[in-house]
């Protein structure tokens, strides 16, 4: 009976970078980063309000008119996409330099939100660099891994 070895290897750097998937782990990671930096940055005068009125459940789901600017912040940085954006290229980024293929299903589903999010409010640059995203994922899970040869 022969056992089938399930491991993987992590692949040589030249193999990565020509993955797909890697790329769009990557654009991943700093659209989620980018996203949450400067949503952050261009309200700071809001998070120094937060700040100062306490940390702590400053935030609602159905605010009124004068802490509509607290809640437009939180939802805007780290209520945002970005953050998961950010932790999804991650993962995709960890799983390529493992010598794992992203699944499939991962690049429809980014596609599918960003045409959802396209049909909704606009097919802006954002809404094309997550088109990307997604249709890098995709590229990366039909990605033909080259055989690791043994070193000499």
């Amino acid at each position: 009976m022969t056992t089938i070895d399930k491991t993987t290897e992590a692949t040589t750097i030249r193999v990565r970078w020509r993955d797909p998937a890697t790329w769009g782990g990557i654009l991943a990671l700093g659209g989620g980063l980018f996203h949450t930096v400067v949503a952050a940055t261009m309200r700071q005068e809001v998070w120094a309000r937060i700040f100062d009125e306490g940390f702590f459940n400053t935030v609602t789901l159905d605010p009124s008119p004068d802490r509509l600017p607290m809640a437009e912040a939180f939802w805007l940085s780290p209520g945002s996409f970005g953050v998961p954006l950010l932790l999804l290229g991650a993962l995709v980024v960890r799983s390529t330099r493992r010598g794992e293929r992203a699944p499939g299903w991962l690049g429809c589903g980014v596609v599918a939100w960003a045409v959802l999010l396209g049909l909704l409010g606009g097919f802006d640059a954002g809404t094309i660099i997550l088109l990307l995203i997604g249709a890098l994922f995709l590229a990366g899970a039909w990605f033909k891994k080259e055989p690791s040869r043994p070193r000499s």
